[in-house]
């Protein structure tokens, strides 16, 4: 540098400086020196405000690239947009005009969308949020105002009087009262009202699923109306015509028949009379008092009879769960006997999901792997129970093995909390404790009802939680039937 003479300095310094301002004047200025990076899009606005090329373009706040050309297509803004390589945009993106401020410059919002297939060069935005016009807003905002002046004066026409104030505070005051009765209302009502809430929502429920399973059934049965129908439309007439014919005929034969008819009454008459005078067999039994006697007494043992009958009462119970473990469901069928409402009798019959539980070991590359395989039971149950006014106790035969329960009974016996151990001996497979359940039935109707509660709560191993819902009914049919078995003497 020494052997470079000032002049050469002072040139190669003014070519650097002017390299350098030619290089920052191509930058700020958008121009680009090699072939220009990534792809173009369309998009046309009503209008684009204060845009102009070389406008940036954002996605999410983060430039992606600039606005290349405007042009004017048909009254139309049409834009060319470049955005970066490395920008994916979809076809439900969307293009909109924003401001960095009050005050600020506007930029090109880009939001990239969702929905494939991903927008390629040349391809257009279709989903173009417009700019608001600020003419247009205060066109409005004007007319709004002009509305609400309009509003404003015909409610002071209409209560700027005396009258009209006095008759809007006692309006006030009046609805003032009506909130707080309801509120208190609702306070009063609240567990009330959710429990028919509840009660709708399982009606829905169990309505659904009933038309569900009966849907054929169902529309057969419209059919046949339908074809009923049809058939009574063309056939009426003759129906009509052909009774009226029936009509006549009958009174016709009893026309022809009335002295015959006349005769036979005299004689029944007569066989009455001679019955009451104690003529004949059936006058001697007439008036015979032993055989009041005997007919009195048999009526005693028949009404006795009758009562006891009447007080026999038979339910019959089905009943479905679904148990947590072993997430399948358990069927339940029940025949209740009862001779008096303090005493009564449960026989049942159940498919229990856990009835048999086979292990099966294998040894694969030295780990030992358990597997169980369950198989349904069916099981029976036998128990005998008394009820001292809201708690009855249950022992017998329960699933198979010796078993006690015991139920509390409340809301008028609409509800029911039960608990019962059996399986004392660890019969059941992995059972270490005994099978304990405990659970809450509840009928939502007269004779539906539904079920929850916990199931094998001291096995580990299949210990849950089950929900379910049943059917239980009296049966008159099968109480008359108990009523007709010949009584067996105990003397």
């Amino acid at each position: 540098m020494k052997n470079l003479s000032t002049e050469l300095k002072v040139g190669a310094f003014s070519l650097v400086i002017l390299a350098l301002l030619t290089y920052m004047t191509f930058k700020v200025g958008g121009f680009e020196w090699i072939e220009k990076k990534g792809y173009v899009l369309h998009a046309e606005f009503k209008n684009i405000g204060g845009l102009e090329d070389k406008t940036k373009v954002k996605v999410a706040g983060v430039d992606a690239g600039v606005i290349e050309k405007i042009e004017l297509k048909n009254g139309r803004a049409s834009l060319i947009i470049r955005v970066s390589e490395h920008v994916v945009l979809y076809s439900d993106a969307s293009v909109s005009i924003k401001a960095t401020g009050l005050l600020g410059d506007s930029y090109l919002e880009i939001k990239i969308g969702s929905q494939k297939p991903q927008l390629k060069d040349g391809d257009t935005i279709k989903n173009v949020v417009e700019l608001v016009d600020m003419d247009d807003l205060v066109r409005n905002l004007s007319v709004v105002a002009s509305n609400i002046n309009s509003l404003t004066s015909s409610l002071n026409e209409a209560i700027g009087t005396p009258e009209g104030k006095g008759a809007l505070k006692e309006s006030v005051m009046n609805i003032k009262d009506i909130t707080v009765r309801l509120k208190e209302t609702i306070a009063v009502n609240d567990k009330k009202l959710r429990d028919v809430l509840d009660n709708i929502n399982n009606l829905v429920a169990q309505l659904k699923d009933i038309v569900e399973k009966n849907k054929e059934p169902l529309t057969a049965t419209v059919e046949n109306i339908r074809d009923f129908s049809a058939s009574l439309k063309t056939e009426g007439p003759d129906l009509v015509s052909n009774l009226s014919k029936s009509a006549k005929e009958l009174k016709q034969m009893i026309e022809e028949n009335r002295p015959a008819i006349k005769s036979a009454t005299e004689s029944i008459d007569t066989i009455s009379k001679k019955i009451a005078q104690g003529e004949g067999t059936l006058g001697k039994l007439v008036k015979d008092d032993r055989l009041y006697e005997s007919v009195n007494r048999a009526a005693e043992g028949v009404n006795k009879t009758i009562s006891a009958v009447d007080r026999f009462k038979t339910f019959i119970t089905f009943q479905g769960d679904y148990l947590t473990k072993p997430k399948d469901s358990k069927g339940q069928f029940y025949v209740t006997l009862q001779p008096t409402p303090e005493k009564y009798y449960i026989i049942g019959i159940i498919g229990d999901p856990v009835g048999n539980v086979k292990t099966t070991t294998t040894i694969t590359n030295g780990v030992t792997v358990k597997e169980d395989k369950i198989e349904k039971k069916i099981e029976f149950t036998a128990q005998f129970a008394r009820r001292f006014k809201d708690i009855a106790v249950r022992g017998g035969i329960t699933e198979n093995t010796f078993g006690i329960g015991g139920d509390y009974f409340f809301i008028n016996d609409k509800a029911k909390l039960s608990a019962d151990v059996w399986d004392f001996s660890n019969d059941e497979e992995n059972a270490k404790n005994p099978h304990v359940r405990v659970g809450v039935d509840y009928f939502v109707f007269k004779n539906i009802f539904v079920s929850a509660g916990a199931d094998n709560v001291l096995n580990k191993k299949w210990r849950g939680a089950y929900v379910g819902a049943g059917l239980k009914f009296e049966d008159e049919d099968f109480k008359y039937l108990f009523g007709t078995l010949p009584k067996i003497p105990t003397r």
